[in-house]
Formats: structure tokens, sequence, C-alpha cells
């Protein structure tokens, strides 16, 4: 009876210490995360493509003039006068670039 006994008590340890000492694959679900937009495709000889966003700072919409304070730095940029009619100091804007050779 005592042998049987020992028996289990050896089995059950074993058994116990596959359990404790074998690796756990626990799964757990990836991070969703939403996929990079692509980006826009570049016209032919464009070197590369920034977007910065920024504040308004000054705004000269009768000649197209328009001053910008972004992190990056300070920029002054022209447009089309009728695209700032609506454009007031305080403005947040995003300016997108492109560089063509």
């Amino acid at each position: 009876m005592k042998s049987w006994r020992r028996t289990i008590e050896l089995c059950t340890g074993a058994a116990c210490c596959l359990f404790l000492l074998s690796p756990v694959a626990a799964q757990t679900p990836a991070p969703t995360q939403s996929p990079a937009p692509a980006p826009a495709p570049m016209a032919s000889g464009m070197a590369g493509q920034h977007t910065m966003e920024g504040e308004v700072t000054k705004v000269d919409a009768k000649k197209g003039w328009i001053d910008i304070k972004s992190p990056e730095g300070r920029m002054k940029l022209h447009f089309p006068p009728a695209a700032l009619q609506s454009v007031k100091v305080g403005d947040r804007v995003s300016v997108e670039m492109s560089l063509k050779h």
C-alpha cells in the first residue's frame, strides 16, 4: 500500500513540476492599430512631400500672402487671393508642400 501511495506522490509531483516548468503560451490579443495612410503618389519629378500644422499670424488676402507659425519655424506663403478670403489671424491650418526639381 505504501509503494502505491509513494508512486502516486511521485507521479503527482512530476506532473506538477512539468506543469510549472513548461512554457506558457498565453494568447494576448495584439493591440489594434489603424493602418497608416498611404502616401499620395508623387507627380513626376517630385523629390518629397511634407505636411506642417501651424497658426496664422498675418493675412493679406488682397495680395495673397499669409504668415504661419509652426513648431518647425515661420513661413510666409503665397496663395491665390480668393483662397484666403475666409482665413483669419489665429486660425489653425495644415500646409502640404512638395519639392520639384
